[in-house]
């Protein structure tokens, strides 16, 4: 590993570790380059490599002490989030009654702010990390919001029902769409996506009184959110496969026990259990199967009342799910 005679990067620690973390180097040789370091550490110093001579000086991989660091700090801040959540809900369930509504509005809302900022915060340099911890801060932040605006419909503006419900949803995948924005990845993405059906569902159960159709709204989502997934416009493909096959089959079990709640989802069932052999895919395999568990009961129920018709058809149909789960498994990835 030699350095071009141009090649005036530092030379510092942290390169020092990634080398021997790679094996490029062995440890008596990081150990006389720390010792270059601390008697000249104002020099660009190009590095010249030594070959090992003897079996002790043999590379050995070691993590870098950065990342044991960066696992410690997020251990202790999901480990401190999670002591903050019992004592908020123990607090609130002794005194938030006795709380006047604008302490309330302004707990909810200062909790909000908090998280949302607290993710702003994080650090950039411990890199993974870094960004899982900024995930979780703003999905605790988004639920908050939401809670908040529910909250804020219900005792200032007197609205009731499905009208909070469609305020909350449709704030709460406003902040999500921009956290998404801020922080592209899945954790973000998935939030938005339940926070806009939620507020699909809303805003057809104000238009409408007929529940049947609340799934509609709902399935077509998880429809259109699984074709921009095949298209490669979301990312990753697999789990926004499963988030979206998930949509779907609660957008189908919506309107059961109707005649066309039970065709869509059955048609439902069948489509995506087809898809995963197809695209090879066993975590969209498994969504179908818990969701055939779900609604195959009853609509067997329904359309066959015997005793021996609902435990043969749930044979058969089992069985058609061993044989995909095995073909997916043998061609497919897992």
């Amino acid at each position: 590993m030699r350095r071009s005679p141009t090649d005036h990067r530092p030379l510092g620690p942290e390169l020092i570790d990634r080398w021997l973390g790679d094996g490029l180097i062995t440890r008596g040789q990081a150990e006389r380059m720390r010792a270059d370091l601390g008697l000249r550490s104002a020099q660009l110093t190009p590095v010249e490599p030594v070959s090992p001579s003897s079996p002790q000086d043999a590379p050995i991989a070691a993590p870098p002490p950065r990342d044991r660091t960066a696992l410690m700090i997020e251990a202790l801040a999901y480990l401190g989030g999670v002591i903050v959540l019992l004592a908020a809900g123990l607090l609130a369930a002794q005194y938030w009654d006795a709380l006047p509504e604008v302490a309330q509005l302004g707990v909810v809302s200062g909790g909000a702010a908090l998280l949302l900022i607290a993710g702003l915060a994080v650090p950039k340099h411990l890199g993974a990390t870094s960004i899982r911890l900024r995930s979780v801060l703003w999905l605790l932040s988004t639920a908050a919001t939401a809670a908040f605006l529910a909250l804020f419909a219900d005792l200032v503006l007197d609205l009731r029902g499905d009208d909070i419900l469609l305020v909350s949803s449709a704030g709460a995948a406003a902040l999500a769409a921009a956290l998404w924005w801020r922080l592209p990845i899945f954790p973000q993405q998935a939030m938005f996506f339940i926070a806009l059906m939620v507020a699909a569902a809303a805003t057809v159960a104000n238009a409408t009184d007929n529940p049947q159709v609340l799934g509609l709204p709902v399935w077509v989502l998880g429809v259109v959110w699984f074709v921009l997934g095949w298209r490669g416009l979301l990312k990753p493909r697999r789990s926004v496969f499963a988030v979206s096959a998930a949509a779907m089959l609660v957008g189908a079990a919506i309107p059961l026990p109707t005649d066309a709640g039970m065709v869509l989802a059955l048609c439902t069932v069948l489509a995506i259990v087809v898809l995963a052999v197809l695209f090879r895919d066993l975590l969209l395999l498994a969504v179908g199967a818990f969701g055939a568990l779900n609604i195959l009961p009853s609509v067997i129920t329904e359309w066959f009342p015997g005793e021996l018709a609902p435990p043969l058809v749930l044979l058969g149909f089992g069985g058609l799910l061993v044989a995909a789960a095995v073909y997916t498994a043998t061609k497919g990835k897992p």
